[in-house]
């Protein structure tokens, strides 16, 4: 065991600076890949924050009378891809500014009261669309279908609409990102690894004439594959880490990632250096 140990210790001593550069190039694209899921799970939180907002807020023409509101609603509501339309009368929507505006809704209140019965707010109909159907061009084309009617004075969204497409177009990227970070650490490590057996291999065949066992080959490719992944890893998400504390006021609220994502980061870089060095070993040893 303790000679393995030194022989694993040595294999990645005999790397020297390509170990070096290995785990730079590890720890670069381990640090943009940490950006785009930082950046996803950042869109994911805003997405479940404004889940129970309504998409698209239509606001009634002040000819509009409830009656003709809650009318326009039952039209809108057989739309398949609308899923409910709420009514929200004058009253109701000046009684709610005080809460959604704080102080200034507070100052509305009391303008309303002087200037006897001139509410400021329009009645509104909140409409909620089906999210699985939502993608801009979608969202767009129900937001003129609505406008087009007579009562409708104008329509504003938002924003959890755009959120979903933004959510879609990043689930997409951070996919795309994890493949190209698995091929591109796999080709590091691979590199890395095959140029140090390169420079043992009289070493290894003397140990082969010798008549040493095949196990004691394996730990060094083993031991290898398995620093240059972790700490490669680690090395990029503390780079990520110390960019992220250092610009901290600039990003508000942004929170870096959790103790399952950086695991989950650092154990898929390691067993791919794993992988990468049982298949070195195989073609060195064989």
């Amino acid at each position: 065991m303790r000679y393995r140990l030194k022989n694993a210790i040595s294999h990645i001593a005999r790397a020297g600076t390509s170990s070096l550069i290995g785990i730079v190039g590890i720890g670069f694209i381990t640090t943009l890949l940490a950006t785009l899921l930082l950046n996803h799970f950042f869109i994911l939180r805003q997405s479940e924050f404004k889940m129970h907002a309504p998409t698209l807020v239509a606001f009634l023409k002040d000819t509009v009378d409830e009656s003709m509101g809650r009318t326009l609603v039952s039209r809108l509501e057989k739309n398949g891809q609308i899923l409910a339309v709420n009514y929200a009368s004058k009253a109701e929507k000046l009684a709610s500014g005080e809460t959604e505006f704080q102080d200034l809704g507070v100052l509305i209140k009391e303008a309303f009261s002087e200037t006897r019965g001139v509410n400021p707010f329009p009645a509104s109909l909140n409409v909620y669309v089906d999210e699985e159907l939502i993608t801009r061009k979608t969202l767009e084309h129900i937001a003129l279908e609505i406008k087009a009617h007579d009562e409708i004075e104008d329509i504003l969204l938002t924003g959890h609409g755009q959120l979903r497409d933004r959510l879609r177009d990043s689930e997409r990227t951070t996919l795309v990102a994890i493949g190209v970070t698995i091929v591109v650490v796999w080709f590091i490590i691979g590199s890395v690894i095959k140029k140090t057996a390169i420079a043992r291999t009289d070493e290894f065949h003397l140990m082969k004439l010798l008549g040493m066992f095949r196990r004691y080959l394996l730990a060094p490719f083993i031991v290898h594959g398995l620093f240059l992944g972790g700490l490669g890893a680690l090395s990029g998400l503390g780079c990520f880490y110390g960019v992220l504390h250092i610009f901290r006021s600039q990003l508000g609220g942004l929170h870096f990632l959790t103790i399952y994502q950086i695991i989950s980061v650092i154990v898929v870089e390691m067993l791919i250096g794993l992988i990468v060095g049982f298949a070195t070993y195989r073609k060195f040893a064989s």
